[in-house]
């Protein structure tokens, strides 16, 4: 059943009774909030935990789910009366929440925000580690470069640190024949562009240099041009599952 379909069918049973003369928005906008209160009566002082094992009791379900019923039909009516096509406001909805809150970033923020990290919104655009240390007063070593390389198997995530290069000699040790990701394979693999690429939630097997191991916090790639990323090393190593190699020349 479709919004479409649930308002003809909710009007029907209003108009039948002749209750149209009560249902003015405002007091339809009132009995939203009095069946909100009423679900919420559920939830009151209850833990999550509580709250799931509650549920499980049948009556207790179906009682929950007739106070959100109710809640959806007083809904539907109100969106009738004031000439609101659900369906169409819905889908409006859900693509400027899609287009406030791009997928993307806000999963890297949550990832970083879960490793005890941090992101750094710079404000413009950050290319080179030069500009990095110069922007927020670290040394190049302590600024760290997601590389992509393609081997012979599968690309991989390189990281090493800003004072040092990802070395083919050491890495061809481990890869055999590899060589550096094109920008459109980086963005194709990571869905990054150059320069964006964090070293966190980039599902690709993922090695790290040695040396980036032995500095307490680094800074990285932020998913954007104008962002940057503040975390242990141990941290990236934690979630990447991340190889620690000896490949930085």
């Amino acid at each position: 059943m479709n919004f479409k379909e649930l308002e003809e069918r909710a009007v029907k049973f209003r108009d039948e009774r002749l209750w149209k003369k009560y249902h003015t928005p405002k007091n339809l906008a009132i009995s939203i909030a009095v069946e909100v209160g009423e679900l919420l009566e559920h939830f009151q002082w209850g833990t999550n935990e509580g709250i799931l094992e509650k549920v499980k009791n049948p009556e207790i379900k179906e009682e929950i789910g007739d106070e959100i019923a109710d809640i959806i039909i007083y809904l539907t009516l109100l969106a009738h009366e004031l000439g609101i096509d659900l369906d169409e406001a819905v889908e409006r909805k859900l693509k400027k929440n899609e287009e406030k809150y791009p997928a993307k970033e806000i999963r890297l923020q949550e990832i970083v925000e879960e490793l005890g990290g941090e992101i750094i919104e710079v404000g413009k655009e950050v290319r080179s580690v030069k500009q990095v240390t110069k922007l927020l007063g670290v040394k190049p070593e302590q600024v760290v470069k997601s590389l992509v390389f393609i081997t012979e198997k599968e690309p991989i995530l390189v990281i090493v640190d800003g004072k040092s290069k990802a070395s083919l000699e050491k890495l061809a040790k481990y890869f055999r024949k590899v060589r550096m990701a094109s920008k459109e394979e980086v963005e194709k693999i990571t869905g990054y562009k150059v320069g964006e690429v964090p070293p966190v939630g980039v599902s690709i097997r993922t090695v790290i240099d040695k040396e980036v191991l032995e500095k307490e916090i680094v800074i990285a790639g932020g998913g954007r041009i104008d962002r940057l990323i503040k975390i242990k090393p141990e941290k990236i190593v934690e979630f990447q599952k991340a190889e620690v190699l000896d490949i930085a020349e």
